[in-house]
């Protein structure tokens, strides 16, 4: 019996929940709350499967988002992250900015994404990992 009263998604769980048609934000964003709500000590446990089957450039942007932010929020936790999110297929060869329409909103989310998430070439800024 799992120590949570709640089902925790791991980063490939979520992914599938994209895949499935749900809001990717939504699923992103419940993976980011499981990892935040559970002891450091069972994180990596959320984020050692890569997300399976990407297909689409939608599921690849997402997958990317995925891998920089689990090797954002292992470097803040101190934990090694899974190799799987090193692999090139999880960096874009064409940069995402995150709901950028403009060009100086492009140019402000290059300049203040962290270094990590850019290396994949996903731009959403420095709040990129902060919830509502």
């Amino acid at each position: 019996m799992s120590k949570y009263r709640w089902k925790r998604y791991t980063a490939s769980e979520s992914f599938d929940r994209i895949k499935k048609g749900e809001n990717p934000f939504v699923a992103h964003g419940d993976f980011l709350d499981d990892w935040r709500r559970s002891d450091l000590s069972d994180r990596f446990e959320l984020a050692a499967k890569s997300p399976q089957k990407v297909n689409t450039p939608e599921e690849r942007r997402w997958a990317a988002l995925f891998a920089a932010t689990i090797e954002l929020l292992c470097a803040q936790d101190d934990i090694t992250p899974p190799a799987w999110v090193k692999a090139s297929k999880y960096s874009l060869s064409v940069p995402w900015y995150l709901g950028a329409k403009s060009q100086n909103m492009r140019r402000y989310l290059r300049e203040t994404t962290p270094s990590i998430f850019s290396q994949h070439n996903v731009f959403g800024g420095d709040d990129i990992l902060d919830r509502v």
